[in-house]
């Protein structure tokens, strides 16, 4: 028997699979960035973070109900600090000294937002921390502080129960919203490292016992053991980034693997290995003038754009074909 030096992490097993032509939502914290990258760079269909990172469960959970209900800004939600309009509830793109254009761009993507999620198939929310920021005068829970003091908020820790029950009515109202929705729980491999060594593992079980409840209460709610694949299965400091805290693109490239491994079809898992040779092709760079050997390269990946789009009809490889095309009218 050979020796075994390492714990594979199993993923478990998913009933539904994402296809070619299925529709994913991602919001949470940085690590839906990073599946979200992945995601588009094998060209499928897919929305991730429309509001920006956010982190903790209360905050996503209100994103995705304004998403649901097309709750749009108003210019009463915003606050004025360093001459800048901000939301609390999103990113700091959306910022800018006029009122009305802070409103304009977050409505724009509440309404793109709404109709992407409307057709999703599968929804995957990642949480971050269960640690929230609450505004001393209103107390409601931020995503984004904004830079502003300290003193303008109280932190705490959220219960395992608080993130079910809220939780519990989103899962319902997501189901009535989009019957065909599937949800993916997962729990970003960052360790937040604010609250020390036991305070990171608390925040990370509380989210952990809070998904374990859920995913018992509601069928197609899974979870994806992102964190454990990368606290078990990738156990060694290299695979991190030089802060020792983030996975490195080594370690996202191994879950993103083990990901498809186990909630992409058969018939996606082909698709993206074939489309990986048009995502590399498009970071190469011709350091001298187009001559016969740069021709040669664009008709090669324009040909194989073409069976890819005959192989997979669902797929939209427009962007890919453009591009290329545009590199042939160099001279």
């Amino acid at each position: 028997m050979p020796f075994e030096f390492r714990t594979v992490v199993d993923p478990g097993i998913f009933e539904d699979r994402i296809d070619v032509g299925s529709p994913v939502f991602l919001i949470g914290s940085c690590f839906a960035d990073n599946v979200g990258e992945k995601l588009l760079e094998s060209r499928l269909h897919s929305l991730t973070n429309p509001f920006g990172v956010l982190y903790n469960p209360v905050s996503i959970a209100k994103s995705i109900e304004r998403i649901i209900n097309r709750n749009f800004c108003e210019k009463e939600e915003l606050v004025f600090h360093n001459n800048l309009w901000h939301h609390f509830d999103f990113h700091g793109r959306f910022n800018n000294a006029d009122q009305d254009l802070v409103c304009d761009a977050i409505n724009e993507e509440i309404e793109r937002a709404h109709a992407f999620l409307g057709r999703s198939e599968f929804l995957i929310i990642t949480f971050g921390s269960s640690f929230v920021y609450e505004r001393n005068d209103t107390s409601e829970i931020v995503a984004n502080c904004h830079k502003f003091p300290n003193n303008f908020f109280d932190r705490y820790k959220l219960e395992p129960d608080e993130i079910v029950s809220l939780y519990k009515d989103l899962i319902i109202s997501l189901r009535i919203f989009n019957p065909n929705l599937k949800v993916i729980f997962t729990v970003s491999p960052v360790r937040h490292w604010k609250d020390g060594a036991h305070g990171n593992q608390l925040s990370k079980a509380t989210l952990l016992l809070a998904i374990d409840k859920l995913c018992n209460l509601f069928e197609k709610i899974w979870y994806f053991p992102a964190y454990e694949i990368m606290m078990d299965d990738l156990r060694d400091y290299r695979f991190y980034e030089p802060g020792m805290l983030n996975p490195s693109g080594q370690a996202v490239d191994y879950i993103w693997s083990r990901f498809t491994e186990v909630l992409f079809s058969e018939k996606a898992q082909k698709f993206i290995s074939r489309i990986r040779k048009i995502h590399l092709a498009r970071q190469h760079r011709f350091l001298n003038a187009p001559d016969e050997r740069y021709f040669n390269f664009i008709r090669k990946n324009l040909q194989l754009i073409e069976d890819i789009q005959r192989q997979f009809m669902e797929a939209n490889l427009e962007d890919d074909r453009n591009y290329f095309s545009s590199l042939a009218e160099k001279k």
